[in-house]
């Protein structure tokens, strides 16, 4: 029991390790499916000849940017050059938060789709403390990095 254990933890952080790689090589904002959110087995940016074109989400598909906050990643260098933009944890309705933020740095048609155009799963919602150790342990032992921004 305990070797399984280890060994999904291990399958874990590789997975992890895997979702940090690709995300370096954003540019501006970049996007991609989420597992176990949304009351759906994932959710995802739809993808047409490399461009977001909407979303295939289970809840207020209407949004804007209709994403999790585990589905993007923000270059630094965008939030440098856009000083105020902020992501409010409180005070914005709720489910809108992700879109909120956005709305300040990006248009949906600026999105880079990664993940084979958002088609391969690359990040599950976790809500158990060790995988966020394990991700803090990976996290400050990389020394490049596209902007990553988390809440509590």
């Amino acid at each position: 029991m305990i070797e399984m254990a280890n060994q999904i933890k291990e399958g874990r952080l590789y997975y992890l390790q895997k979702t940090l790689e690709r995300m370096r090589s954003t540019r501006r904002v970049s996007v991609w499916p989420v597992g176990l959110v949304g009351g759906r087995r994932y959710e995802r940016p739809l993808v047409e000849k490399g461009k977001v074109v909407g979303w295939y989400t289970g809840w207020k598909a209407d949004r804007p940017f209709a994403i999790d906050m585990a589905g993007f990643a923000v270059n630094l260098q965008v939030i440098l050059s856009n000083p105020r933009a902020l992501f409010k944890r409180r005070g914005a309705k709720p489910g809108m938060q992700e879109s909120d933020f956005l709305k300040q740095i990006t248009k949906v048609e600026d999105l880079e789709p990664k993940a084979r155009n958002c088609t391969q799963l690359q990040a599950s919602l976790v809500s158990e403390i060790h995988y966020f150790e394990q991700f803090w342990y990976y996290f400050e032992n990389i020394t490049s990095y596209a902007g990553l921004f988390f809440y509590q």
